[in-house]
């Protein structure tokens, strides 16, 4: 008889583990989450539609969303559609006031008696992803204080690991000091990173009758829109919007006024709230888009009702796929119901607490919440500076946008910009995927006890950039050591190694990420290090790049390339051996613990692509070891 062989048992295993480990990536690359008791974002899928006791004002508009990708008939036989609906009335509106080209989202403003019709009629059409009633969301009610102009503090001094501003408020900024900032500093402080302020607008010019914040004049800004009056200039007519800005991004070390959380990130302004703090659903879902569209890494929303929308809700999903980070404040119900769109997913809620990490009697918390940042109470001085305990910043008087002064606000409008600044200086560090900068945020909070009023917890922004950086680059290096010593100690038992490996284990780990594991913050100067070494080769490509940079850089081409072309150099052999493990590593690592954004894949696909190119890179660093004999 013919002799059966047997699978080795190494060989099962072996193909188990592959099997394994692509599923995991799978999971892990499509924004499957833990429980919210892990220290994990919450789960938002199974709440109601609406909030049980608030009406949003209606605009008095419909608003209809088509495809993305609507043609010019397609509008035109929606066009129709809209018009025998409205029908007997004359119709000759087209799809009415277009608010966003890209997004194929139009404002509508039908006759009441007709609404119930167009909303039947367009809500069967195949061309129309949604319609629905607008209606407006506002600001949280905010009670504020003024800082008087003789109370300027000397400048506090620089301790050993911290770095102390010398704005001459800071002494009263309580809440930079609650959520680590002096630490996070000696870090990263934001550069290259865009946040998109979704507000009342910023006053971040000279021009016309308006003026430029004066603690705002070494801030960066980006272009951005006003979706109120249509038009490039998007001034603050209010306040809100340049004090939520300034919690983001106030210019910081300047001997003037107040520090901002990542003082190097740049403001993009986008207004859409009106002089009197409301704005409909349509500016805000387009302005979400822009963000997008127009390279915002993080998005601010310190706005909110009680009424879902699904069309801010595709805006969302939108800006979500394209990597950006969206954060909203919970609302100032002071009750257990998160408002929206803070709590629509792929949004983190934002609660407010006091100066004694207890949750603002304003706040609201439960389901939905992810995390907790200073908010304030005006009504007390628990801390003791002569100040009543709110968010200190720069912004308009009275409304007039010629006139400022430094003014101490309350709300969860407060608290998420907190957040939102700590996100882009997570961001800067290297961790771009929206969901990891979440699990960052969430992971590394500060417990408070009780996880309906608190969620996570108190953001940390020292802690989240320690494991944006210092832990992932850990990792990388780690498993670029054991990848390396693997294969090349296996090479060399055989006789078929020519290349050494002290050498090419340690350009595998550095061009994995490992340096990053070092805590550069501590020397002066070099805390820009740690994120940059902790990005290894390909993270650092991955951010500084665009789109299609980010995946050539999550693949294996680079390697590949570089073996193409310098292969015969064998000199340069050792360092194609660890820029192949190196990279190996830091594609494995990055399909179990996604930290960068790769939107050109759909989540389920990313995991398997990272891993296929891992094994790719493996197998090409192994073969350029044993042909360099």
């Amino acid at each position: 008889m013919p002799s059966t062989r047997t699978l080795p048992w190494a060989k099962v295993i072996f193909g188990i583990a592959v099997v394994a480990l692509v599923l995991a990536s799978v999971l892990a690359r499509s924004g499957m989450r833990c429980p919210a008791a892990a220290g994990c974002p919450s789960q938002r899928a199974a709440l109601p539609s609406a909030h049980p006791f608030v009406a949003d004002p209606a605009t008095g508009a419909l608003l209809v969303d088509l495809e993305d990708d609507a043609s010019l008939e397609d509008r035109e036989a929606v066009a129709r559609e809209l018009a025998s609906a409205i029908a007997p009335f004359a119709w000759g509106q087209g799809l009415g006031e277009m608010l966003s080209d890209d997004a194929e989202l139009f404002r509508v403003r039908a006759p009441e008696s007709e609404v119930s019709d167009v909303l039947a009629r367009l809500g069967r059409n195949e061309l129309v992803e949604g319609v629905e009633v607008e209606r407006t969301w506002s600001l949280p009610e905010t009670e504020l204080g003024f800082i008087p102009s003789n109370q300027a503090p000397p400048a506090a001094t620089d301790g050993e690991r911290r770095f102390t501003p010398d704005d001459p408020y800071y002494r009263f900024q309580w809440h930079l000091d609650q959520i680590g900032m002096p630490e996070a500093w000696t870090r990263a402080r934001g550069a290259g990173v865009v946040v998109a302020v979704i507000d009342t607008g910023v006053a971040y010019r000279d021009g016309d009758r308006f003026l430029r914040a004066p603690d705002l004049a070494r801030t960066r800004f980006v272009e951005g829109w006003d979706f109120v009056d249509d038009d490039a200039q998007p001034d603050d007519e209010h306040g809100h919007g340049t004090h939520v800005a300034g919690t983001i991004a106030q210019s910081t070390h300047n001997a003037l006024g107040v520090a901002g959380v990542a003082p190097e990130a740049a403001i993009m302004p986008l207004r859409v709230l009106d002089r009197n703090g409301a704005g409909g659903w349509g500016a805000i879902a387009a302005s979400i888009r822009w963000a997008a569209d127009h390279g915002a890494n993080v998005i601010n929303m310190s706005l909110g009702g009680g009424m879902r929308s699904r069309t801010v809700e595709r805006a969302i999903e939108y800006a979500h796929e394209k990597g950006v980070v969206v954060v909203a404040a919970a609302g100032n119900a002071s009750r257990s119901t998160v408002e929206y769109p803070a709590r629509h997913d792929h949004v983190i809620a934002v609660g407010a607490v006091r100066f004694d990490r207890t949750l603002s009697f304003y706040s609201s918390y439960g389901r939905g919440l992810d995390v907790v940042a200073p908010g304030g109470d005006t009504r007390v001085d628990q801390n003791g500076d002569g100040m009543p305990d709110g968010v200190l910043q720069n912004t308009l008087v009275g409304r007039d946008p010629r006139r400022f002064d430094y003014v101490a606000y309350q709300g969860t409008s407060m608290a998420a910009p907190h957040v939102a600044g700590v996100a882009a200086l997570i961001v800067g560090a290297g961790v771009t995927d929206p969901d990891a900068v979440e699990r960052v945020l969430t992971s590394t909070a500060t417990d408070l006890g009780d996880r309906t009023r608190y969620a996570a917890g108190l953001v940390q922004a020292n802690a989240a950039l320690a494991r944006a950086s210092q832990e992932t680059g850990a990792a990388r290096g780690a498993l670029a050591a054991l990848l390396g010593l693997g294969v090349l100690v296996g090479l060399r038992r055989r006789g078929k190694l020519g290349v050494g490996i002290a050498g090419a284990t340690m350009l595998a780990v550095v061009l994995a990420g490992g340096l990053g594991a070092l805590p550069w913050h501590l020397v002066p100067g070099l805390g820009g290090l740690e994120s940059l070494l902790a990005g290894g080769g390909p993270g650092t490509a991955a951010h500084l790049g665009g789109r299609w940079t980010a995946l050539l850089a999550m693949s294996a081409l680079v390697p590949l390339a570089a073996v193409a072309l310098m292969l015969h150099f064998r000199k340069m052999q050792p360092l194609l051996v660890g820029l192949c493990l190196g990279t190996a590593a830091f594609l494995l690592v990055e399909a179990l613990a996604p930290t960068t954004a790769i939107a050109l894949l759909p989540g389920w696909l990313a995991g398997p692509w990272l891993v296929l190119n891992a094994g790719v890179a493996l197998w090409l660093g192994r073969q350029v070891a044993r042909q360099s004999r």
